[in-house]
């Protein structure tokens, strides 16, 4: 196992983009159809209070960004395909730049607790999250509540 690999925790999440007419249906869709579950729902003021969703299943886990534009955000939001959980960022960030990947994103806060972006060769971007003992309060969310049920 590499050094990078140890930091992570957990399956990755493939990163999907929902306009905000189609957030809650498909979240109810695929939260019935792939016998998933709701790990966190946040919203982020300061990118337009977009929604992220994330949903784990036996099958394979999605962080759904819900919003109806990415215009004026950076370049490396729109462009990232999967998500790790991790729960020492500058642990892994070392760990990536070690094996020559290139910090995009340094540890950034958001409500779930923080974010951070590093590329691979070929322009692959990561996305890394580390939840926060305030970001707990995010976790587990009650689908009703958010709309999803």
């Amino acid at each position: 196992m590499s050094d990078l690999s140890k930091t992570l925790t957990g399956e990755p999440y493939i990163r999907v983009f929902v306009k905000v007419a189609h957030g809650p249906d498909f979240v109810r869709s695929y939260l019935h159809n792939f016998s998933a579950r709701l790990e966190y729902v946040f919203r982020i003021p300061r990118l337009n209070n977009l929604q992220v969703v994330g949903i784990t299943s036996e099958l394979g886990n999605i962080s759904a960004v819900i919003t109806d534009s990415l215009d004026g955000f950076p370049e490396y939001l729109a462009k990232t395909k999967v998500i790790y959980k991790t729960d020492d960022m500058e642990a892994t960030f070392k760990a990536a730049e070690a094996a020559g990947m290139t910090v995009l994103q340094g540890k950034t806060p958001v409500p779930i607790g923080y974010q951070g972006r590093f590329e691979m060769p070929g322009g692959y971007i990561v996305e890394l999250f580390e939840v926060s003992p305030a970001g707990e309060q995010y976790m587990n969310p009650n689908p009703l509540e958010w709309g999803f049920v």
